[in-house]
C-alpha cells in the first residue's frame, strides 16, 4: 500500500529543518502559530512534505500493489545528494517508502543521513524484517512514526494478500515490539474483496495494540499492465454495508469527512511531491505525471521550474469542471491521481472515486 502525505499530517520537525528559508527548531511549533508556518511555506512554495521511494524491491507480492520495477535505482551518493537538496529547499517531513525500504543494503546509512539533516521522518514498511541493527537505529534515532501495513486480522487473510506465508506473524511481532518500546506506529490497510469481512476484527486488533488504524477502499491501477485489479475491488453494495458499519467504529479512517474543513484542491505538486527509486519526481505517489529527473537536474530546479508542476499550481477548482459542479464535492476524497491513472488527465473525475463516494454517502 502507498499513501500520499497531506498537510494535516504535520508531525513536528527536526533540529536543523527549515521551512521555505524560515528556520524551524525543536519546540518551535509551540511558539509559532501553525497557520503562520503554513502561510510561510506557501508563500515560499517550499516542499513541505516529500515521499521518497528509495527502492522498488519488496519481499512481499501484494495483490493490489501498483509499483513497477526498475533496474537502475539511485546509488547512496545520489540519494544523499537529493536529500541535501530537499533540506535546502525547505522540506520538513520526509517519508521513506518503497517497495520495502529496509531491503536496501544501505538503508541505515540513508536513515542516519535523514536524521542528521533534521527531517521529521516517517518510515513506511511492511514490518517483516526489522533486524537487530534496524531496531537499534529506531531506538537511537526515533522517527516521528512508522507506518505499517496489515491486510487482515488473521494470518490466513493477510498472507493471502501478501502471497508470503509467515508475513502476518512477522509484521505483528515487530509492531508489538515497536509499541512496547515507545515508537509511534500507525497501521494502514487497503480494503479488498478478500479482506473486507475482517475489517471489524482488524479494527479491534489495532485497538488492543493501542495504535491508530487507517484504511482506504481505493485501489490504484497497477503500473504493471499484466496485473489486473478489478477482481480485488469490493462490489458497491457490500462496500456500502461494511464501510458504513465500520464508520461508526473507527475515527482514524482516512475517508472521514475531513474535506468539509479543507480546500478542495489537494497539495500534490504545491506543497508536496514524491521521488521514485530511479530519481524521477512526481507531484504525488498517486499522480505519476513526471516532473523531472534528479539524475539530470537538481531538486531545486525541478521544484521551481518544472512545466508540469507550474501547470498543476495554476489549476483552480473551476478547472475540474465535472467535480466542481458535483453536489458530492465536499464529501469526495478528491484525488487527481486517480483521474490521471484512468484517463491520462488529472482534470477528469475518477469513475472509481465517484463509485466509492456513492457507496459511502449515497
Amino acid at each position: 500500500m502507498r499513501t500520499a502525505c497531506c498537510l494535516q499530517d504535520f508531525p513536528g520537525v527536526g533540529q536543523n529543518a527549515v521551512a521555505g528559508g524560515f528556520p524551524v527548531h525543536r519546540g518551535t511549533m509551540k511558539e509559532l502559530p501553525f497557520n503562520q508556518l503554513i502561510q510561510n511555506i506557501r508563500s515560499k512554495r517550499a516542499p513541505f512534505t516529500v515521499v521518497f521511494e528509495i527502492t522498488n524491491k519488496c519481499n512481499l507480492k501484494c495483490l493490489h500493489c501498483y509499483q513497477g520495477h526498475t533496474r537502475e535505482e539511485l546509488t547512496l551518493l545520489e540519494v544523499q545528494r537529493i536529500l541535501g537538496g530537499l533540506a535546502e529547499c525547505g522540506c520538513l517531513k520526509l517519508t521513506l517508502s518503497g517497495g520495502e525500504p529496509t531491503l536496501r543494503e544501505d538503508f541505515l546509512d540513508i536513515f542516519e543521513y535523514c536524521h542528521k539533516l533534521g527531517f521529521a521522518i516517517t518510515l513506511f514498511t511492511n514490518a517483516t524484517r526489522l533486524t537487530s541493527k534496524i531496531r537499534a537505529a529506531l531506538l537511537e534515532m526515533t522517527p516521528y512514526a512508522v507506518e505499517c501495513s496489515l491486510y487482515g486480522a488473521s494470518a490466513e487473510v493477510h498472507d493471502d494478500v501478501t502471497l508470503r506465508q509467515g508475513s502476518f506473524d512477522s509484521s505483528l511481532a515487530n509492531i508489538q515490539w515497536m509499541v512496547a518500546n515507545g515508537i509511534r506506529v500507525v497501521v494502514k490497510s487497503v480494503v479488498l474483496s478478500s479482506n473486507i469481512r475482517e475489517l471489524g476484527d482488524l479494527q479491534e486488533l489495532t485497538r488492543k495494540l493501542g495504535v491508530p488504524f487507517q484504511y482506504t477502499p481505493r485501489i490504484f491501477p497497477s503500473l504493471d499492465a499484466a496485473r489486473p485489479i478489478d477482481s480485488l475491488r469490493v462490489e458497491t453494495e457490500e462496500l456500502r454495508k461494511n464501510l458504513k458499519k465500520a464508520k461508526t467504529e473507527c475515527d482514524d479512517r482516512p475517508d472521514r469527512d475531513e474535506n468539509l474543513a479543507k480546500e478542495f484542491l489537494c497539495n500534490a505538486g504545491r506543497e508536496s511531491c514524491s521521488i521514485s527509486a530511479e530519481g524521477k519526481v512526481y507531484p504525488c505517489v498517486a499522480l505519476r505525471w513526471e516532473c523531472g529527473d534528479l539524475r539530470k537536474q537538481s531538486f531545486s530546479q525541478i521544484w521551481k521550474q518544472s512545466e508540469v508542476l507550474n501547470k498543476i499550481r495554476s489549476c483552480r477548482e473551476e478547472d475540474f469542471l465535472e467535480c466542481f459542479r458535483c453536489p458530492q464535492k465536499l464529501r469526495c476524497n478528491f484525488c487527481p491521481g486517480m483521474g490521471f491513472f484512468e484517463h491520462g488527465d488529472m482534470l477528469r473525475p475518477s469513475r472509481e472515486l465517484c463509485r466509492l463516494t456513492g457507496a459511502l454517502h449515497g
